[in-house]
């Protein structure tokens, strides 16, 4: 059979043993996780330095040998993962201790000891964010093995990511406004912040692991089967390989404006006082447009939902490229339009993957670490890359805007990540029209 030969998806599936109650249990996980994402993404090194007076190019040094691993690892801990579901221990309960771990990792590595020198605040930073790292992929890649596992048919998978995906942006969205609102309403000091942003996430995380998802029913005795896992399996499979190299390719789009966020709002718009009020406006955007995106995956179908979505990223993307500091305030336009896509480039990548993996849900973990590995690789080789070029084209983030830069910061920002999307999306049909794989 071919990939969604019909492409809506029959409205009379059954939700069998997937509630509302059971996909809010599960999909509130989402919420914590995104959350700490956020901090030791973005705010780690800023701790470090401010606390410790740790030189930025050291932190620098350290955080891609720590990225290096944590990405390299995600492989390992699928087939660590699926190896301890053949043995009866099964993926709901790796989640319980590696999520009272990542708990743990978490509250450390941004509640050092004051007493710490230097050199062994450097040694608490590796250690830390290297365990924090640890456990949570083995969190995510068996939390998102587990909705491919739920999951019996097209409907279910949908519903499970969408709700899944929104948990996750409300979390992004709360990591970024507690800062603000820790500081400016409840007049927290900034070195209390980072203890009272553990704490919530503590919270956050029991809550979702130990009040909603102890609740949800999953079977997976009758679905694992017995059989040896083994580690390159998964590496033979045509069909994974190709999708893979196409979810390569939009994370690579989705990531560069990511990277290069910073240098274009304040270098090329001159607006950097309004970055808040963009990434509130794309994120928000992207929640209220998440409903809107499982429905049409319903209708027409995964693939067809998504090349719909990705081509009106580039339509209202594109537009990026020709504002200046003068057009600045259209870009609050182009944050909204464009954040109403995103939601179905969070939604569809895991959905397939689950469709590919619906015959071989004993190797679930292993495929999704695969996802993984290539989503970090596109994020290091945007950050990278455009920095390297743009470093080499003589641009100093903060400095007076020399002409020509602007419209090297904006090909990187807007344009590229436009071209990588359009050939997403010419592979994408592709697929649709030549790929077979199993039908639900």
């Amino acid at each position: 059979m071919e990939l969604f030969r019909n492409g809506a998806i029959n409205p009379t599936e059954i939700r069998a043993g997937l509630s509302k109650s059971q996909i809010f249990y599960f999909s509130f996980l989402a919420l914590p996780l995104a959350f700490v994402g956020i901090p030791i993404y973005l705010n780690i090194s800023d701790f470090y330095a401010r606390k410790f007076d740790i030189d930025l190019v050291t932190i620098g040094v350290l955080l891609v040998f720590i990225r290096i691993i944590d990405a390299l690892q995600d492989p390992f801990i699928g087939y660590f993962s699926d190896s301890l579901s053949q043995k009866k221990f099964c993926h709901k309960r790796i989640i319980y201790f590696s999520s009272i771990s990542l708990c743990l990792a978490f509250f450390l590595v941004f509640n050092p000891p004051d007493f710490l020198s230097k050199n062994l605040s450097i040694l608490w930073f590796v250690c830390t964010l290297l365990a924090t790292y640890t456990f949570f992929n083995f969190t995510v890649i068996n939390f998102e093995s587990l909705a491919a596992i739920m999951a019996r048919n097209d409907h279910q998978r949908i519903l499970l990511n969408s709700f899944k995906e929104l948990f996750g942006m409300l979390g992004m969205i709360l990591a970024f406004l507690l800062p603000a609102i820790f500081i400016y309403a409840l007049r927290v000091s900034y070195d209390d912040v980072y203890r009272d942003l553990s704490l919530v996430f503590v919270s956050l995380i029991l809550l979702a692991v130990f009040g909603f998802f102890r609740k949800v029913r999953i079977e997976e005795n009758k679905i694992i089967h017995v059989a040896k896992v083994r580690f390159l399996e998964i590496l033979c499979d045509k069909n994974f390989l190709v999708f893979l190299g196409i979810f390569f390719l939009n994370a690579l789009a989705v990531s560069l404006p990511a990277s290069n966020l910073n240098f274009y709002v304040r270098d090329v718009l001159q607006a950097e006082k309004n970055l808040g009020w963009f990434l509130s406006i794309y994120f928000i955007s992207a929640c209220c447009f998440i409903p809107l995106w499982k429905y049409l995956a319903s209708r027409f179908g995964i693939i067809r939902s998504w090349i719909f979505s990705i081509s009106g990223s580039v339509l209202t993307f594109s537009f990026a490229y020709f504002l200046t500091a003068e057009t600045a305030n259209y870009f609050f336009l182009v944050c909204l339009l464009s954040g109403a896509f995103l939601g179905a480039d969070l939604i569809m990548p895991p959905t397939l993957l689950a469709k590919i993996v619906s015959d071989k849900k004993e190797l679930a973990s292993s495929y999704f670490s695969y996802w993984n590995l290539v989503t970090k690789l596109s994020l290091m080789i945007a950050a990278s890359s455009s920095l390297i070029f743009l470093g080499l084209a003589g641009y100093k983030p903060g400095s007076i805007p020399v002409s020509g830069f602007e419209n090297s910061i904006s090909f990187f920002y807007a344009l590229l990540p436009c071209i990588l999307k359009v050939l997403t999306i010419f592979s994408l049909i592709y697929v649709a029209k030549k790929l077979p794989i199993y039908e639900t």
